[in-house]
């Protein structure tokens, strides 16, 4: 995701004027440090949700003080805790499960949908589950998985492919199978009237936006300079491109 922060995330939070920030999964923290210079310009508050950070959690406390708060827990745990965001990255484990119970989490505790940015919608993880600790996953929400590698066209598993040392779903496809898959059932089940767009390369960022915002004339023209800067950038097959017309 933190390739994604100066052309398209940090444009949208801008715009949105958001303040409070919520990220699930922050790896190795360049992304977190992004946003933490984000949240310092605007007098905003990060919250950063991780059971295990990759990086040193204490010299960031001390650096940005008052403006970070960080969740040592994973995220079902962590998200009812916090206050309603106005925006939320979504880049922790990538399964249907894990993505769908987070969206679900947001939309009970928040009474105005966030900004709310997704990475992996595209392939290997949009239409594949990946578990990062199999266990924490019920197993009745499990897809077959193996320690295997990925291969793009392929389905199965390979020991060739990317990633083989994670627990990949032995397929690709199917209910309840990927990040992007969770995405649309989600977006499927709410009351809410919400729109997906995504934005390809580098495994792809989903942005799930509430209707009455694309009415914001501001908002609807920096999300569609989003996609003139990208050539081969289109709208989500799922929806119509009149809504930023």
């Amino acid at each position: 995701m933190n390739r994604f922060f100066d052309s398209s995330i940090r444009p949208l939070l801008e715009v949105a004027r958001a303040r409070t920030i919520v990220e699930v999964g922050c790896e190795d923290g360049l992304h977190t440090t992004r946003l933490l210079s984000y949240v310092l310009a605007h007098r905003g508050h990060l919250h950063v949700v991780d059971p295990q950070p990759s990086f040193l959690v204490k010299p960031l406390k001390r650096e940005y003080g008052s403006y970070v708060t960080f969740h040592l827990h994973i995220s079902h745990d962590a998200l009812p805790a916090i206050d309603p965001p106005d925006a939320v990255l979504l880049d922790g484990d990538h399964n249907w499960y894990s993505v769908i119970q987070e969206l679900r989490l947001l939309d009970r505790r928040c009474r105005d949908w966030p900004l709310t940015f997704l990475h992996d919608v595209e392939w290997p993880y949009g239409r594949r589950d990946l578990y990062y600790v199999p266990e924490r996953i019920p197993a009745d929400q499990r897809q077959p998985f193996a320690r295997s590698g990925i291969v793009r066209g392929r389905s199965e598993l390979s020991p060739r492919g990317i990633n083989a040392v994670f627990a990949n779903a032995k397929h690709e496809g199917g209910p309840r199978n990927g990040v992007l898959t969770a995405v649309e059932d989600f977006i499927d089940e709410t009351q809410r009237e919400l729109e997906l767009f995504i934005l390809p390369g580098d495994e792809g960022l989903g942005i799930v936006v509430d209707r009455k915002r694309l009415r914001r004339r501001r908002f609807a023209r920096v999300l569609r300079e989003l996609y003139d800067q990208q050539a081969a950038a289109e709208l989500s097959p799922r929806h119509a491109s009149t809504v930023l017309a």
